[in-house]
């Protein structure tokens, strides 16, 4: 009798998990194959796709994660755009640019955040040559130079 009521309990469960169920786990090994992919892949931001997975995996399945993971991936997620920042404006400094070329590739990279993929790419590049001609008042070559470094 125990094992009837287990079963009838288990099918009418898994009734209201079903249709998530494939759709749940799609989404995670997605985000979490393009997470991996953006780590070498420089066009896909890793991170944040890993993260963005582990959440939707989180919030259609929340028995599976708890959220002290979801709390460690925000940390990771932080801590790789801030490394990231920094590579990008050391880049700039690397190939010559002013310190105002190192601003302009952080504030871009900031400000690409708002702008999704595209955004984050042409950023720092952008914000490095424009504060480079302006603030530097360095030659466009010059300051070509240093928004290469910052991509």
């Amino acid at each position: 009798m125990g094992f009837l009521i287990a079963s009838v309990f288990w099918s009418e469960w898994m009734s209201h998990i079903a249709p998530w169920w494939g759709t749940t786990w799609g989404v995670s090994a997605t985000a979490a194959a393009l997470g991996l992919l953006g780590v070498f892949v420089p066009i896909i931001p890793g991170a944040i796709v890993f993260f963005l997975g582990a959440l939707i995996h989180k919030l259609m399945m929340p028995e599976v994660f708890a959220w002290w993971s979801i709390g460690a991936l925000v940390i990771l997620m932080v801590v790789d755009r801030v490394v990231d920042f920094f590579a990008t404006a050391m880049g700039s400094k690397w190939i010559g640019g002013t310190k105002w070329g190192i601003f302009g590739a952080l504030a871009g990279g900031l400000i690409g955040l708002l702008f999704g993929i595209i955004g984050i790419l042409i950023g720092p590049v952008v914000g490095a040559v424009v504060c480079d001609l302006i603030w530097a008042r360095r030659h466009p070559k010059e300051a070509a130079e240093s928004g290469l470094g910052a991509g």
